[in-house]
């Protein structure tokens, strides 16, 4: 299975492009035309509950290829939308490349003469009060290099101003390049069409990017296309299809077993809900058994809760926390799981981290996901001396407790340290097995509340749990495709609740939808 594709610099994207392209205009139309579908159609899959029936769009429209993006993605908006009202800002025809004066041709024949202002760039000041539902940013992309010309940076200066419910860029934010340069579009998506760049991740661009949505129109699907520019790459971002495989039928001779049995050690008196969000959203990824070892005050609650899980109460210490005599209870019963997951809501009781040490110990080939107050140097240390497969999954704060910062370098090197995965979560999660990097760029601020770590810390376990998936690196395959499946989920429950209303619970309800999704 293949489950990210290469992040290029826009001078690699340029080269590789041009190869698969060969220099033919209609075969860069097509191109275009698909990036542009594609690209609406996943825009709208997420935002089109935020559009009334007659949305006003205000297209920035550049000479280039990139302009010729933007007309297409209008296009489709114009036909899901036909009452719609756009406004474009554009140069004559005479200056548009001949496949942006075709895109064009093509949206103004959909319109059907209907009127479709058009403003130069340099008039785009007369608008500045006008409040549109969308803007959509083509005015440049992967070409660009800054500094802007004057009448760029006026016009980006000014779309910046303009009211929108959404602003999106095609490709790159106008602006935005591999060095740090202003004035930059302020996007709130930005649709990376063909090819993923990096200056949506440099640092300095963060703020004007958003989310970033990979737009896979097949470039690195072409046979004999994996040159120079590809083979030696580190930085990947994950496929739009990368959960397809979930999609499958199972074989028709199959039982629980099949799938997986997850042991799961977490929970306390403090932090008691965190157990239950990791298991509901196991039990929700496909693994086959999930046995839970809690806290006895809480499990008789948990198992009416869940009754699809086996829930057993432990021994507590006197924090409320999983006490280290609860390895008695579980030790015997080792032989039967196949991935243990430890750390959500356990706080960072002495005892429960000695409880997760000796079952570590005790269990040598088992794979492993160490979450939250798991993590810590005694637990990333012995990892190294297993050799099992093993996946960590914290935050930027986290991170800290075993590896310098959070940059991509000490991510790189902590994975070769301690011989694990660690999927280190943020607004674009990175999953590294010390080799490379994976990016995953789906969810939304939707996902910055209490309890989405638990969630992504149980899907993990249960892909890595499931040896039917056939993982071949099981450790960071199951990261790239837990933190994918989180992301799509988030967004499905909050297209229902809205970013400001959902919780942390509605998320796991939504696990199916983002599978079922996986093929678009």
């Amino acid at each position: 299975m293949k489950l990210f594709d290469p992040i290029l610099t826009p001078s690699e994207s340029g080269l590789f492009e041009s190869r698969i392209l060969g220099g033919s205009e209609d075969a860069a139309f097509s191109a275009m035309k698909a990036a542009g579908e594609a690209a609406a159609k996943m825009f709208l899959e997420e935002f089109s509950e935020m559009l009334p029936s007659s949305p006003r769009i205000l297209a920035l429209v550049g000479n280039g290829h990139n302009g010729g993006d933007a007309l297409v993605f209008l296009h489709s908006l114009c036909e899901r939308f036909p009452e719609a009202k756009a406004t474009l800002v554009a140069n004559e025809a005479r200056f548009l490349k001949n496949n942006t004066k075709r895109a064009l041709a093509r949206l103004l024949s959909l319109c059907d003469g209907k009127n479709v202002p058009t403003l130069p760039p340099a008039l785009i000041a007369r608008i500045a009060s006008e409040k549109f539902d969308l803007i959509v940013d083509g005015i440049s992309g992967m070409s660009f290099k800054p500094p802007a010309r004057p009448d760029t940076s006026r016009e980006i200066e000014a779309a910046n101003k303009i009211e929108a419910k959404i602003k999106i860029s095609i490709d790159t934010p106008s602006g935005a390049s591999d060095e740090p340069s202003l004035p930059v579009f302020r996007a709130d998506a930005t649709y990376a069409v063909g090819i993923c760049k990096t200056p949506l991740f440099k640092p300095f661009n963060r703020e004007f990017v958003g989310r970033i949505r990979y737009v896979d129109i097949g470039f690195f699907d072409k046979s004999g296309f994996w040159g120079d520019d590809t083979a030696n790459k580190t930085d990947f971002i994950t496929r739009p299809d990368a959960l397809e495989f979930l999609n499958s039928l199972r074989p028709s001779l199959s039982d629980k077993r099949s799938n997986g049995h997850l042991f799961v050690l977490a929970g306390s008196k403090t932090f008691p809900g965190a157990a239950m969000l990791a298991v509901k959203s196991a039990l929700r990824s496909g693994v086959g058994l999930v046995s839970a070892f809690v806290p006895e005050s809480l499990a008789p609650a948990f198992a009416a809760a869940e009754p699809s899980a086996i829930w057993t109460g432990c021994p507590e210490d006197e924090s409320g926390a999983l006490a280290l005599e609860s390895y008695s209870l579980i030790r015997h019963r080792l032989d039967a799981a196949t991935c243990l997951l430890a750390g959500p809501g356990m706080t960072s009781s002495s005892e429960a981290r000695a409880l997760t040490i000796e079952i570590l110990k005790s269990a040598p080939s088992l794979p492993a996901v160490i979450d939250a107050d798991a993590i810590c140097r005694p637990v990333a240390e012995l990892l190294l001396k297993r050799g099992s497969p093993a996946l960590l999954t914290p935050h930027e704060g986290e991170i800290l407790k075993i590896a310098e910062d959070a940059s991509d370098k000490s991510l790189l090197s902590s994975c070769l340290k301690y011989g694990c995965s660690i999927a280190l979560k943020s607004s674009a999660t990175r999953v590294s097995d010390g080799k490379i990097i994976v990016r995953q760029t789906r969810g939304s601020p939707a996902l910055a509340r209490g309890g989405s770590g638990d969630i992504l810390a149980g899907i993990a376990g249960a892909l890595l749990a499931n040896k039917s998936h056939n993982f071949e690196n099981p450790a960071l395959e199951a990261g790239v495709c837990a933190s994918q499946t989180l992301g799509l989920a988030a967004e499905k429950a909050a297209a229902k609740f809205g970013e400001t209303s959902v919780s942390a619970n509605d998320i796991p309800n939504y696990i199916h939808f983002a599978i079922r999704g996986a093929c678009g």
